[in-house]
């Protein structure tokens, strides 16, 4: 059976099994005579990717729906019920959190029936909560797993499902595919088995615990007599981060916070930003109107799940967002400037992050510990120095696309506690008279310039799934001596050599020049990453890489 023969004859079936639903039939009859369409929609499943899945919201398995949310919570039942008769330490417990996103908590609280009618206690928080609370409160409930329902930074078209393990970060190891194995064997209808009797709502207390906790680890970098002169536009993104970033920031006492009040609310639909993603520029339209109009000194957002946190401002007359690699190097040199490190101390980064932080590092008396691209290894990370009595020595973890950690009191990135310290560093450079990007500049003067340049190329579809291979391919075969006008120094390839990492499917390359080149296919989104950390960010580098791009499309 081919691919087309497939897809028609799946959205048969779903036309047959969800005939009581109303919205699923009238989404279903969209796509007759639209085979391009159904294609997209039925070829395939939605893979279990990294920790979870995410897609398009739609009709049929390839997309976002609440059959794929029930069948995913299906297979993540019978995962955790066949640990608990193999004699594991199984609490039967998970607990469940949503963002603003379109269906969130309709999917929520689906996950939470489908989990109760497998004998397993469904713990649902009754309002949108952001990712680090979740993470939280894992280990606060004694549970064994965390679900959170969200698409992180992607446009409003998009919706996911995470899963996280007993310690807070997402799930790594084998872990993933055995969940995928267990997902994999169920239909989407017959198999899936739901109740309402074994559901809780969490109670508000959690909140305020991790309230508490986000006071507790950043109070020591606050300066009290710094805070009063620094006026601060907030924005959520019209997400989870909104209550809980106006705490934080209350709490440490900061009370210049200024709202964006088109992104003071929750809103599905992200109607005034499209892409509510704190890495781009675009994503601060509106706060720039209140920074302008308040003559404020910057702007600190949070993405719709709240677990990235931005910057932006006006330095000498230009909009300038801060890339998560500046956000890393201007918080490590604020903490470390505060609170100076212990012997013994490191920090975590991932790999395709800037390598500049690790001179910081060891000037601080630091030593850095990379890890495999994603926060679930950070975690992981964590949780093995606590397993080894060594939980002091973690100092601080960050990664280039705006994740921070500042205490492993939450083991995935916080964008709440992070923006406390970044008004706390911001208003530190105030009160010397100067912006955070003056005093980017310092830090460059001291350990040297490397800029860094992310670019994303996407590839919609399943064609687009074909040319990311292709592309893939022609980096790890055909490029060998150079990328541009700069000669490979040396190539690394995290699928097929020994680098000390797991196994992904990335490409480093170190140039004569000093600077280096990685790309990588994203683990949630059709796209194809390129990171460049470039000693001359005139060697047209990033034209060479558009340039190889562009010959795919």
């Amino acid at each position: 059976m081919d691919l087309l023969e497939n897809a028609l004859s799946q959205y048969k079936n779903w036309l047959d099994k969800t005939k009581e639903d109303t919205y699923m039939q009238k989404e279903l009859a969209q796509l007759e005579g639209s085979p391009d369409e159904l294609m997209e929609c039925f070829a395939s499943d939605l893979n279990f990717g990294t920790s979870g899945i995410r897609g398009i919201i739609g009709p049929g398995p390839r997309r976002i729906n609440k059959y794929v949310i029930a069948r995913a919570t299906q297979g993540l039942s019978d995962y955790i019920n066949k640990r608990a008769e193999a004699g594991e330490d199984v609490k039967k417990r998970v607990v469940i959190a949503c963002d603003s996103r379109r269906f969130s908590t309709q999917f929520a609280r689906e996950t939470a029936e489908v989990l109760s009618g497998n004998g397993i206690k469904a713990l649902l928080f009754a309002e949108i909560s952001p990712v680090p609370l979740l993470s939280f409160s894992i280990g606060a409930l004694d549970c064994d797993y965390g679900i959170m329902i969200t698409a992180s930074h992607n446009p409003s078209i998009f919706n996911g499902y995470k899963v996280y393990n007993k310690y807070g970060y997402q799930v790594v190891g084998d872990e993933p595919k055995e969940i995928f194995n267990a997902i994999s064997r169920l239909d989407f209808f017959d198999d899936i088995k739901k109740s309402s009797e074994n559901i809780e709502l969490v109670s508000d207390d959690i909140q305020e615990e991790y309230s508490q906790k986000v006071y507790e680890v950043t109070s020591p970098f606050i300066n009290k007599d710094e805070e009063s002169d620094i006026k601060i536009v907030y924005t959520p993104l019209n997400g989870a981060g909104r209550r809980f970033v106006y705490r934080a920031l209350s709490d440490a006492g900061f009370k210049n916070v200024i709202s964006v009040p088109s992104q003071d609310v929750y809103d599905e639909n992200f109607t005034t930003c499209k892409k509510p993603n704190p890495e781009k520029l675009s994503a601060y339209n509106e706060a720039f109107k209140v920074l302008d109009r308040e003559k404020a000194d910057i702007i600190i957002a949070t993405d719709p799940d709240s677990d990235r946190v931005g910057v932006a401002l006006i330095h000498d007359g230009t909009k300038i967002n801060l890339t998560g690699n500046q956000i890393g190097l201007l918080m490590l040199d604020h903490l470390s400037s505060i609170k100076a490190p212990k012997d013994g101390q490191f920090i975590f980064r991932s790999i395709v992050s800037t390598p500049l932080v690790d001179r910081m590092a060891e000037a601080n008396g630091l030593e850095v510990r990379p890890v495999q691209t994603g926060f679930k290894y950070v975690g992981e990370g964590i949780e093995n120095l606590i397993k080894e009595g060594n939980e002091s020595k973690f100092y601080f973890a960050f990664e280039e696309s705006n994740g921070f950690l500042v205490s492993p009191f939450v083991r995935d990135k916080d964008g709440i506690s992070s923006a406390v310290i970044i008004a706390s560093m911001a208003a530190k450079q105030k009160k010397r008279g100067q912006d955070l990007i003056d005093h980017l500049d310092e830090i460059y003067s001291d350990y040297g310039t490397l800029i860094d340049r992310t670019k994303n190329f996407t590839f919609e579809g399943l064609a687009g799934q074909e040319t990311m291979e292709q592309i893939m391919d022609y980096f790890r075969n055909d490029v060998e001596d150079q990328i541009g006008d700069l000669y490979i120094e040396e190539k690394t390839d995290y699928l097929l050599d020994d680098t000390g990492f797991s196994n992904a499917n990335i490409i480093k390359f170190d140039l004569d020049d000093g600077s280096t080149v990685i790309v990588r296919p994203s683990g949630t989104e059709p796209k194809i990453k390129v990171y460049m950390f470039l000693t001359d960010p005139a060697s047209g580098i990033d034209k060479s890489i558009t340039s190889i791009m562009d010959s795919y499309r």
